[in-house]
């Protein structure tokens, strides 16, 4: 069944690249999302903790609040630039930035839950899962540490 649906995931991504605006069904976690299409993903570039701790319960329920239920543009990653190669985390779940923002005007869609996560100390980077184009993350999360934000906040 998981390869079907994977095969599926790569005929339907050139539509996913093209018309990538979802709608988010369920936040799972902290990084992992449902959309109403069934089509789930996590968060690439991070990794959130656990719903069981503090911070990560934390992150949920802002990840939860800012994009459950919204319209969102989704934006996947490949291994190499084209519709074949989505790349996968171990859990079989393909990786995607999401973006929010004012679901009238697509053009302000322009926050991504992946960078708001890092600046609010809820995540820190996956070096393993970080995407050429979002090294930046590098710099958001060295912010986050130096405030002592979330994961940070008893963390040197």
């Amino acid at each position: 069944m998981q390869r079907i649906t994977r095969m599926i995931i790569v005929i339907l991504f050139p539509v996913l690249t093209m018309a990538n605006t979802l709608v988010v069904k369920t936040v799972h976690s902290g990084d992992l999302v449902e959309f109403d299409s069934g089509f789930t993903v996590r968060l690439t570039g991070i990794v959130v903790p656990d719903t069981s701790t503090p911070i990560g319960l934390q992150a949920y329920d802002f990840v939860k609040r800012k994009i459950e239920g919204r319209r969102v543009k989704v934006i996947t990653y490949t291994t190499n630039n084209l519709a074949t190669g989505i790349v996968y985390g171990d859990d079989g779940r393909p990786f995607a930035q999401i973006i929010y923002g004012n679901e009238k005007n697509s053009e302000e869609w322009c926050t991504s839950i992946n960078e708001e996560l890092l600046k609010k100390g809820y995540a820190r980077i996956n070096e393993r899962f970080l995407p050429q184009d979002l090294k930046f993350y590098k710099e958001i999360e060295h912010k986050a540490h130096e405030q002592k934000r979330g994961i940070w906040k008893n963390n040197e």
